[in-house]
Formats: structure tokens, sequence, C-alpha cells
């Protein structure tokens, strides 16, 4: 296993000031966060405190789950105005031939896809649709996108958690 999977979650405070010296463990799980402190001092050494402190973080990566990548993309974010996450209301300008701006409102969905860094994405007019159908069907393309998700959430991933 590398170091970085084998450290997942944890790292360490050695701070002269306040004379702490701990490892530290820190988790994000199912929108919680989980921090414990592991001083050497408590512990019997530098040592015994990581040992405790990897115990801990694998105990606690066993008891909650890591994030799906469904999961993730269903958590709905602070600036979502549309309520239903990764579907938005917007609009295309275009300027004609004698100055006149207009617009045409689309309902537009986005998700993530398979490959790590692309995203998959459906728009859907609001003058051919209808307001309602229109959202109604980027709603629908972005549940059927989501559902093709496997996986954890890649902040997850480091810690080399599975999900069955």
């Amino acid at each position: 296993m590398s170091k970085s999977k084998t450290m997942y979650g944890i790292s360490r405070i050695d701070d002269e000031v306040y004379r702490t010296h701990a490892w530290r463990v820190s988790l994000r799980r199912q929108n919680s966060l989980i921090v414990k402190n592991f001083p050497d001092k408590s512990y019997g050494g530098k040592g015994k405190a990581l040992i405790a402190s990897k115990a801990y973080r694998d105990e606690m990566i066993d008891q909650y789950p890591p994030t799906t990548r469904q999961q993730f993309c269903s958590t709905p974010r602070r600036h979502n105005t549309s309520g239903i996450p990764g579907v938005y209301r917007y609009a295309k300008r275009y300027k004609l031939k004698d100055g006149c701006v207009k617009e045409l409102w689309y309902w537009e969905a986005h998700w993530p896809d398979k490959k790590p860094g692309e995203f998959g994405k459906a728009t859907f007019s609001i003058q051919r649709f209808g307001e309602q159908r229109a959202k109604q069907m980027a709603i629908a393309a972005r549940e059927t996108g989501v559902q093709q998700l496997e996986g954890v959430f890649w902040a997850c991933e480091r810690g080399g958690a599975k999900v069955a």
C-alpha cells in the first residue's frame, strides 16, 4: 500500500508554542466531519499514537461508508436555485440586425460522466417544450445520467475504500 493511502485522513501536528505533538484523524463522511487527535504523550510516543490513529481511522471508514458518486451528485449546493442539483434555467442572448437583443430560454442538466473530468449535458428549449415540460425533461435527463454513475466520490477513493 502506498504511503498516501496508509496516511489517508491522518495528519501530523507539531506545535512548539503550544507544546502540541499529535496525530490527527480528519474524515468527512456522509456530510459529517469526524476529527480526533492522538497526542504522543497520551499514547506513549509518536509511533504508538500513529498506530492508534490508523486503527481509529480504519474503524471510522468501516462504520461510515464513503459517499458514492450518486450521493454526491444528488446533494444540493448553496447556489442552486432550481431545487434540483445540476439542473438550471438560463437564457441565450443574441442581437438582431436592427440592434434589438432577444433571449431564448432553456432548462439544462449537467452530470459527471464515467470518465473523470468529463460531463454529460442535455438542453431543452422553453420556447419549444414550454416551461414545465422543458424543466421535467432536464430533470429526467439528469436522473438518467446520475443513475449510470458507479463507485465512490473521488475524494473518498484516496482511502482505498470500496463500495459493495
